[in-house]
């Protein structure tokens, strides 16, 4: 019995010496070298531990709820990794803004034609925005507009003025066509020469073109679907009794006349259920007008594209005086579109305004008689924090081939509407009575050289209360401007400023002249 105990002794002693033997060393921790940055502070640390989590518990650097570790704490540590810890914050704000009043004018048969009245006096609204902003790292990196309440709303201001002026006869050169009421009008020879052109009330006022002789009025009718915005139409202006025609292109924001009067060139939109309604396609067709009636030869020159963070609004284009190229706006820039590349090219770059509405500000444009300037408005950074917040409008010239640009005027507003005169001497535009809210102002109009000195007012309106509609134009000779105020078609003789009334009945909201 004891041999037996000795030898399962000797086993034991045996197993016990050959797993002593065979025992791995003890495990040795591996030291990583890591860029912690945090809190401002950037740290080169040697550290044992294995995972972000644990190496930012080591260095006591704590982890808010919205705060953001590169890479995930989760991570495994390697060596010569860098961690950054973002600091996240929000908070909510509230900013009031003044909401202006708008101005309404109505016609009054009890008041001498002349005067005024005012029926009421105009209040400004308060709107309040309530807006959420993040910081990361004490910097705002976001601001998302939470909710909007209107505190006051505005009250507009109601004035009364004399209706019916009596009328004269005014000499017309050309042809001037306007829009009243929703219909189309035409003027030739003198003021009292004048003949209805379409009778059913229903022009949208989106596209409104004499053709160059003035024979051919192109323009839109509203859509009664709503799954279309509208249809493109064509009327002679030189029938007795003339029929509109269709030329079966429907959605349109924007369409013209090549200088050859042959060639019109459109863009289109998608009708849409949100507000305004349409989302701009910002492409460029054109085609051929053969037998008066049909487009030929359609050709698509620019593909749609989202165009920009405004680009739902559209684009807005103008021929070039040699047909060669569209000079093109957008709500952050200006250029020009080659028709023989299908190439556009921007000449001019500024941030959009910010209209907080349904709406969005995109720049009127001129081209000089001989092609080499394109004159515009430019939304100015008034170095504000918000570029897109900016008041500031300034009228622009662009050399055409993008050498250099030049500013005529500042401080304009954003309704300027530059037109060149005819020889190319001079410039006409609108000037903002209240430049820093020159979307709702009236404005007074002023003529400018062309090189941006002899800047002169030319005309403010009855009342000194300025234009409410920025739509001016020349009179093919250079002689006179056509411009509306108070609903009707006026024409201002630019030597004499003699002004004459061409229309009595109101409802006019554009005018064109060729």
């Amino acid at each position: 019995m004891r041999k037996i105990w000795l030898l399962v002794s000797a086993l034991l002693g045996l197993s016990l010496l050959l797993s002593a033997g065979c025992e791995a060393p003890p495990l040795v921790a591996t030291t990583y070298r890591i860029r912690l940055i945090a809190d401002g502070q950037e740290q080169q640390i040697e550290t044992e531990a294995a995972t972000v989590r644990a190496l930012l518990a080591e260095a006591e650097v704590t982890i808010g709820e919205l705060d953001r570790v590169t890479p995930p704490e989760i991570s495994a540590i390697t060596e010569g990794m860098t961690i950054a810890v973002v600091r996240v914050a929000q908070e909510t704000i509230v900013i009031t803004q003044t909401v202006p009043f708008e101005r309404q004018t109505m016609r009054d048969s009890t008041i001498p034609t002349g005067e005024s009245r005012l029926l009421q006096s105009g209040q400004a609204g308060q709107l309040e925005r309530h807006y959420r902003i993040t910081f990361e790292n004490g910097q705002e990196s976001e601001r998302i507009l939470v909710r909007e309440t209107m505190v006051q709303p505005p009250r507009d201001e109601i004035r009364l003025t004399g209706a019916r002026p009596q009328l004269h006869n005014v000499p017309i050169t050309g042809t001037l066509a306007y829009l009243s009421n929703h219909d189309a009008w035409v003027m030739r020879g003198s003021s009292f020469q004048r003949q209805r052109l379409t009778y059913v009330g229903d022009l949208d006022g989106r596209v409104f073109s004499l053709s160059p002789d003035g024979r051919q009025l192109l323009f839109t009718r509203a859509s009664t679907s709503t799954e279309q915005l509208n249809s493109l139409w064509l009327v002679p202006t030189t029938v007795a009794a003339p029929d509109a025609v269709p030329l079966s292109v429907p959605d349109l924001l924007w369409a013209d006349w090549a200088p050859d009067g042959q060639t019109i060139a459109w863009s289109t939109a998608e009708t849409t259920e949100q507000t305004p309604g349409w989302r701009g396609n910002n492409d460029l067709w054109y085609a051929r007008l053969i037998d008066g009636s049909t487009l030929a030869a359609r050709r698509r020159i620019l593909e749609p594209t989202p165009g920009g963070g405004y680009g739902w609004w559209g684009t807005r284009f103008l021929w070039s005086p040699a047909g060669t190229h569209l000079a093109y706006s957008q709500p952050e820039s200006v250029g020009v579109v080659e028709l023989a590349t299908a190439s556009r090219s921007a000449l001019l770059r500024f941030p959009a305004f910010r209209s907080y509405s349904s709406w969005a500000w995109n720049p009127a444009m001129t081209w000089s008689p001989d092609g080499a300037f394109l004159a515009t408005v430019a939304h100015g950074d008034d170095g504000a924090a918000d570029p897109e917040e900016s008041p500031i409008f300034n009228l622009v010239a662009l050399e055409s081939s993008g050498a250099y640009s030049a500013t005529l005027a500042v401080e304009t507003g954003m309704w300027a509407a530059p037109q060149y005169a005819p020889d190319g001497q001079s410039v006409l535009f609108g000037r903002a009575i209240i430049p820093y809210q020159s979307a709702n102002s009236r404005y007074t109009l002023h003529l400018i050289d062309r090189d941006g000195s002899g800047q002169r007012p030319l005309y403010r309106a009855e009342g000194d209360s300025g234009l409410e509609i920025p739509i001016w134009v020349w009179a093919p000779d250079g002689k006179a401007i056509a411009f509306i105020e108070m609903g009707d078609v006026r024409v201002l003789d630019v030597d004499t400023a003699a002004l004459d009334i061409l229309t009595a009945e109101g409802g006019v909201t554009l005018v064109v002249w060729r």
